[in-house]
This record gives structure tokens, C-alpha cells and sequence, in this order.
């Protein structure tokens, strides 16, 4: 199911609730990624976006506590930097593993675009999407 589906679908579905959509976009990674021989050992640029679907009561509180803080996102995000990984499949994982461990988060969008795969190409990435159960 697409992201516009399921924000749809949580229009549809909520009883007085708001639905929020935080956005991370085009967080700098550098990180050793890659099957291959040459990419073992050699770290490469990866940007990722994040896009998260929150349905709560809104207080109207104009207060951080109210709401989803990007911090642990982004923490969680930049502290992979120090791992390896094989293929972009497991990256965006983990990175769906950070952005729901947030309670309030009900699904999560994860892109990942490796910007020096190819030099005929701007990056190659993949899309990653996960509800919570």
C-alpha cells in the first residue's frame, strides 16, 4: 500500500483525531555500504528521507512535549553511520526500526538514494514503507 493510501486511509478512519506527517528530508549519511569489493572499506554518501504518520488528539499546546521531536530520528539515523552494511534493503530497516520505536508513530516511509553508485546517475535508492500491527 502507498503512503497517500494510507494517509487515506487514517483520514477515513480516525474519530476526531488529527493526522500528522513529520518529514525528515535529505539527511546526509557517510557510510560504508555496498556488495561489492571496491565499496568494502570505502564510505559513500547516502541521503535519506523519512516521512512518519502520527494520529493523536491535538492539545493546542504550542509545546515540544505535545508532539513528535525529530531529534530521535535524527540520532538514530546519523548513530548507523559507524555501522557496515551490505544493501540499502537493510538500511532502510533499521532506519523503519527507529523512526515507529516512537510511540506515537503509527507507520513510517523510509528512502534511502546511494549518490555514488553510478557516475551516469544521480543515485540509486529504494523505498521502504511499515505499519505498525
Amino acid at each position: 500500500m502507498r503512503l497517500d493510501q494510507v494517509i487515506e486511509n487514517a483520514l477515513a478512519n480516525t474519530t476526531g483525531e488529527d493526522v500528522f506527517i513529520y518529514r525528515l528530508e535529505g539527511v546526509k549519511m557517510s557510510i560504508e555500504i555496498g556488495i561489492h569489493d571496491y565499496e568494502r572499506g570505502v564510505r559513500q554518501q547516502v541521503l535519506v528521507d523519512v516521512v512518519t504518520v502520527v494520529s493523536k488528539n491535538w492539545s493546542g499546546a504550542d509545546d515540544i512535549g505535545t508532539v513528535v521531536d525529530y531529534d530521535y530520528l535524527l540520532n538514530g539515523i546519523k548513530a548507523l553511520e559507524e555501522r557496515q552494511f551490505d544493501l540499502q534493503e537493510t538500511l532502510c530497516g533499521e532506519i523503519l526500526d527507529i523512526a515507529l520505536s516512537a510511540e506515537a508513530v503509527r507507520a513510517a516511509q523510509v528512502t534511502t538514494r546511494k549518490t555514488d553508485a553510478y557516475k551516469d546517475a544521480e543515485a540509486v535508492g529504494l523505498t521502504r514503507f511499515r505499519r505498525k500491527g
